[in-house]
């Protein structure tokens, strides 16, 4: 990894804290939504991940791997002791 590429990794970095806690401060805990990836949001990796569900828990913010036929922007609940343990929220 070159210079430039770290300084560039790292002016993303503190946005990146703020987005994920200003989403701590809007779920609920065990609460998340669902979000398909892309060649742009991929997972450096974990190439076979194609979406991910983004939850809190213990007052943190998560992003899992979701096996789930969901669409994305469906909310989720996820239990507290097993993330494979995933229902989708009725509206």
């Amino acid at each position: 990894m070159t210079n430039e590429e770290t300084q560039s990794d790292s002016m993303w970095m503190v946005p990146a804290l703020i987005f994920a806690k200003s989403l701590g401060l809007i779920m609920d805990e065990g609460q998340g939504i669902v979000i398909d990836l892309n060649d742009n949001t991929k997972i450096q990796g974990h190439d076979d991940v194609n979406k991910v569900i983004v939850y809190k828990k213990d007052e943190q913010v998560h992003i899992a791997p979701c096996e789930d036929d969901l669409a994305q922007g469906s909310i989720v609940t996820v239990s507290s002791n097993d993330e494979s343990s995933i229902q989708e929220d009725s509206e």
